[in-house]
């Protein structure tokens, strides 16, 4: 189940629950992913938040597998790190 919560500024939170193992992995594979493309290009987290212009914890839970990203999220954070987002889904199952 995912709730979304709407801060009524333009950002949304949301809340993972009742995940199957196969999402829970998915979301962990994702994360390393990012992690990987993140650290090719020498970022930081704090780097590639301020270059996607997202959130200050977003990354950190994106990679640790907590957090789904929404579509203009994943857009952000692809191209902060000047990759397709197609690549940002190049990850073993």
């Amino acid at each position: 189940m995912v709730f979304l919560f709407n801060f009524g500024n333009g950002q949304f939170a949301i809340m993972l629950k009742d995940l199957t193992k196969e999402e829970e992995q998915f979301l962990f594979k994702f994360g390393e992913q990012i992690r990987c493309l993140r650290r090719e290009k020498g970022m930081t987290q704090a780097d590639l938040v301020f270059e996607a212009k997202v959130h200050g914890n977003m990354i950190g839970r994106i990679e640790r597998g907590e957090r789904a990203a929404n579509l203009l999220q994943l857009h952000k954070i692809a191209k902060a790190l000047d990759v397709d987002v197609s690549k940002l889904f190049e990850f073993r199952d």
